[in-house]
C-alpha cells in the first residue's frame, strides 16, 4: 500500500500535489520584484521635491510578510513624511490632498505612466497595471505601548487618518505563520489566486485577510490547504464584508473591501467557493480524485493544476 501511494504522488495523483504545484507556480520571482523596486530612488526624488520634510520610503505589505504572488502582487512602499509636511494652519490637511500631492509628485517623474489613487495608496502603473508599486503616506505617530514598534497615520481611504504599525501587524502575521506549521501565508497565496483567477478581480484586502486567518486561527491544527481554504470561504462569506476589528487594537476597524458594492461582490464569490470546497473535500474523502480536482478548478476557475 505504501509503494503504491508513493507511485500515486509520484504522478501528482494528489490533491496534496495539486496545492503544491499551485503554490510552487505563483511564488515571486526575484526579477520582477527587484524590477519594481529598481523605481525607488525616483519615487524618492519625487517625493522629496514635493515634500518639505520627507523622510524614507520603507517596503511593507505582501513582500515583507512572505505572502505575495507572482506578477500580480505590488510592491507597497510606506512614503514617512513630517507631520508638517500634512499640516495647514495647524490642522491636517485630509488624506486626499495628501494622496493627491502624492500623485502629481509622481505624475512629474514619470509622465507616461498610469498613477491613480486606490484607496490609502498612489498606485505606479508600471508593466501595464501588473506588478504596480503602491506608495501609501505617512507620518509617525509615537510607538506601541507595549513593544515599542512605531505608528503610522497613513490614509483611511475616507479623507481621514488612520494609525498603523506595518512592523508589529507583521510580527502578529508572522507569529500566526509559525503557530500554524506556515500554513498561514500559503493559504493567504492561494486566496490570493483565487482571487485574480476572476475578472474583474475578487474584491478583498489581503491585508484584513491575513489578519483574520491569524485570528480565527483557520490554519492552525492537522489540516490541508483544502481544508483551510474552505473554512476560510465560509468565514469570508459568513462575516458578510464585515470590516475586522484589530486584534492589537492599534487600528481601528479595517475593511475588508472599500465600497458595499465591492463587499457583496466577495460574499457571492466566497459562497460560490465554500460551496465547491465542500464538494471537493468530500470526493477526496470518498476516493473521487478526478471529481475533487474538478471541483478545485470551478474554485481557482481552471487555475487548478492538471493531474
Amino acid at each position: 500500500m505504501n509503494m503504491l501511494y508513493q507511485a500515486v504522488r509520484q504522478r501528482g495523483h494528489t490533491v496534496a500535489d495539486g496545492f503544491s504545484k499551485l503554490l510552487e507556480r505563483v511564488q515571486p520571482l526575484d526579477s520582477e520584484v527587484g524590477a519594481l523596486k529598481a523605481h525607488r530612488a525616483t519615487i524618492e526624488q519625487g517625493l522629496r521635491a514635493e515634500f518639505a520634510n520627507f523622510n524614507r520610503l520603507t517596503v511593507i505589505g505582501s513582500h515583507t510578510r512572505d505572502s505575495a504572488i507572482q506578477v500580480v502582487s505590488d510592491v507597497d512602499y510606506l512614503a514617512v513624511v513630517g507631520r508638517s509636511d500634512v499640516t495647514r494652519g495647524g490642522d491636517l490637511v485630509t488624506s486626499t490632498t495628501a494622496l493627491g500631492r502624492v500623485r502629481s509628485a509622481l505624475q512629474r517623474r514619470f509622465p507616461n505612466t498610469d498613477i491613480w489613487l486606490d484607496g490609502p495608496a498612489v498606485i505606479v502603473g508600471f508593466g501595464q497595471g501588473k506588478g504596480s508599486v503602491d506608495v501609501v503616506p505617512g507620518f509617525w505617530q509615537g510607538t506601541t505601548a507595549i513593544d515599542g514598534y512605531p505608528k503610522f497615520a497613513i490614509p483611511d481611504a475616507m479623507g481621514g487618518w488612520q494609525l498603523t504599525s506595518p512592523q508589529r501587524h507583521g510580527k502578529f502575521v508572522e507569529q500566526a505563520n509559525q503557530k500554524s506549521g506556515y500554513k498561514l501565508n500559503r493559504v493567504a497565496q492561494l486566496l490570493k489566486v483565487w482571487k485574480h483567477t476572476r475578472s474583474p478581480k475578487i474584491p478583498f484586502l489581503g491585508f484584513h485577510v491575513e489578519l483574520l486567518l491569524g485570528h480565527e486561527g483557520v490554519c492552525v491544527g492537522p489540516k490541508g490547504y483544502g481544508n483551510c481554504l474552505f473554512e476560510a470561504f465560509v468565514l469570508l462569506a459568513n462575516r458578510n464584508g464585515r470590516a475586522l476589528n484589530d486584534p492589537l487594537a492599534i487600528s481601528p476597524r479595517i475593511p475588508i473591501a472599500y465600497t458595499d458594492t465591492q463587499c457583496k461582490t466577495l460574499v457571492n464569490h466566497a459562497t460560490f467557493a465554500a460551496e465547491h470546497a465542500a464538494r471537493a473535500l468530500r470526493a477526496e474523502t470518498e476516493g473521487d480524485i478526478n471529481e475533487a480536482y474538478r471541483q478545485w478548478n470551478l474554485v481557482f476557475k481552471g487555475a487548478f493544476p492538471a493531474r
